[in-house]
């Protein structure tokens, strides 16, 4: 694979956002792609922060159910998507 195509194949943080804000209007397939986009690197940022793939596998859920209850009603992301989810995920791992 090469640099094109890994930045072709990967969603833009600008294309992430749209589909945030598009699920915040109550449009359950674009948060399904959202998640599908970032799941993995939620992931991994999960497995980072707690050392366990079981840990991290339980907290993956909760933390797209949280934001999905969070973005609803909005009209964006408080910051780019995949920061945001970055953060609920270090706040999740942390127990908090």
């Amino acid at each position: 694979m090469t640099m094109t195509d890994a930045t072709s194949s990967a969603m833009r943080e600008g294309d992430l956002d749209a589909l945030l804000v598009r699920a915040a209007s109550g449009d359950c397939d674009a948060f399904a792609e959202f998640y599908d986009a970032t799941a993995p690197r939620v992931y991994a940022v999960l497995l980072s922060l707690t050392g366990l793939a079981a840990r991290a596998d339980a907290l993956l859920e909760g933390i797209y159910v949280e934001a999905w209850e969070r973005m609803r009603g909005r009209d964006a992301p408080p910051c780019p998507g995949l920061e945001w989810m970055s953060a609920i995920a270090h706040r999740h791992a942390a127990g908090r």
